[in-house]
């Protein structure tokens, strides 16, 4: 039996929740809280495999009461559930420890599938969120190589394939220019020559899929 617990500043959403929740055969629903610290002490007294909330408006932290939640009881997966789809606030609660992130737009059967997943250890993201929370880490993941705006799109032609002075011809620079660039690139991601940049730069995230598609059709063109 999984032991759920509902947590939403929304009275009534809770309500509606938990009689969705509560039907299932393998699920029972161990307590309903509108505040984040109602939701940790009474998780105290009427423990939970699972922690389904809305983190915002929960407390005044935020994403915070998720961390709060996870230091208090490491033993309870929690879910997010939320209207807020911002990728700031997604990786936020990633970091916190959260092991499910589903809009409130979800169907329900989405909801008691990602309860379901990580009650037994899994994580699951809503698809959707999943697109965000994977431009948000390529963000980060620039911020951390140190890569100019400029020779992010760099990277980004050599993912696709191009020439130094397709580079060149694209970005309305010299060849001399491109080739300086290159090479300022290829020193921050530590790699010895544009293949590894971008084998580095797909592992990374750094490049979006229609980059990395587009860089297979100009190699099957060019066979």
């Amino acid at each position: 039996m999984i032991r759920v617990a509902l947590a939403d500043r929304e009275h009534l959403l809770v309500q509606a929740v938990s009689h969705l929740v509560g039907s299932e055969a393998d699920m029972l629903v161990t307590g309903m809280y509108t505040d984040g610290e109602s939701l940790i002490d009474g998780l105290s007294q009427n423990p939970a495999d699972v922690a389904v909330m809305d983190p915002i408006g929960l407390s005044a932290m935020g994403m915070e009461v998720v961390r709060q939640v996870m230091k208090a009881h490491p033993e309870t997966a929690v879910v997010v559930l939320t209207a807020n789809q911002q990728e700031q606030q997604l990786f936020a609660a990633i970091r916190a420890g959260a092991k499910g992130y589903l809009s409130k737009s979800s169907d329900i059967t989405e909801v008691l599938t990602a309860v379901r997943a990580v009650a037994y250890g899994e994580a699951l993201i809503s698809p959707e969120l999943a697109v965000q929370l994977l431009s948000e880490f390529a963000r980060l993941s620039y911020m951390e190589t140190g890569l100019t705006s400029r020779e992010r799109d760099i990277l980004n032609a050599i993912v696709r394939g191009d020439s130094n002075r397709e580079i060149a011809n694209g970005l309305g620079l010299s060849e001399k220019t491109v080739k300086n660039y290159v090479s300022d690139i290829l020193s921050k991601l530590n790699v010895r020559d544009r293949t590894e940049a971008a084998v580095y730069a797909l592992q990374m995230g750094l490049v979006t899929e229609g980059d990395w598609r587009m860089s297979i059709k100009k190699r099957q063109a060019g066979m």
